[in-house]
């Protein structure tokens, strides 16, 4: 009988780390240079296209009885859809990042296919509730900074011209650019909480 995969407590030390650097950013709006909260900003938007994407190419990449080439070519096929949409962001920025940062993404889901046949159900089912959890934090984390009156603190309004927004932009995270910072701060530390008690909870079963 095949043993349940089971979970490291390493694995929430990125997402913990991304989420101390964007607390740091809250307090500190240049902490990490000029751009710090528009980087901020465009990180959570090219996550919302991650996540978005991941759940697309798990499926595609574990698709049982599936030929390897038919499993790149899906692969592609929606590559190139994000890839403009992402794109379409990136221009209007003035930033082109977030599109290696997606390239990043297509890679790795490259080489699993290449290197690996269809994982089995259960480990495709474990991939499936990540991406699940990953939505259900990005929903919260957006509703909450939405719905409840975010601080400042350190984002103050008199130093927002220099935060490096261009003119005619507008929206929530551009009049008030703390909600997205504190949004991907709540975000990246809830994932970082659940897998570390994902972790403990796998310890704990038996093998």
């Amino acid at each position: 009988m095949k043993a349940a995969p089971r979970f490291s407590a390493w694995a929430a030390l990125p997402d913990g780390i991304t989420a101390a650097m964007f607390l740091a950013v809250w307090i500190h709006p240049f902490v990490f240079g000029a751009l710090s909260v528009k980087t901020a900003m465009l990180t959570m938007l090219v996550e919302f296209f991650l996540i978005h994407a991941t759940g697309f190419f798990t499926a595609i990449a574990n698709q049982p009885k599936s030929d390897r080439k038919l499993r790149i070519g899906g692969v592609l096929g929606l590559s190139v859809f994000y890839v403009l949409m992402i794109g379409a962001f990136a221009w209007s920025f003035g930033e082109w990042w977030p599109l290696l940062a997606f390239g990043w993404l297509v890679v790795g889901k490259f080489v699993w296919i290449w290197r690996s046949a269809p994982a089995s159900d259960d480990d495709t089912m474990v991939q499936m509730a990540a991406w699940a959890g990953s939505v259900v934090a990005y929903l919260f984390a957006c509703a909450m900074t939405v719905m409840v009156p975010v601080p400042r603190l350190g984002m103050k309004a008199e130093l927002q011209p220099q935060f490096g927004f261009g003119e005619g932009q507008g929206g929530l995270w551009i009049d008030e650019p703390q909600t997205v910072v504190a949004m991907g701060a709540l975000y990246f530390g809830l994932l970082c909480a659940t897998k570390i008690l994902a972790a403990r909870w796998s310890s704990k079963r038996p093998a």
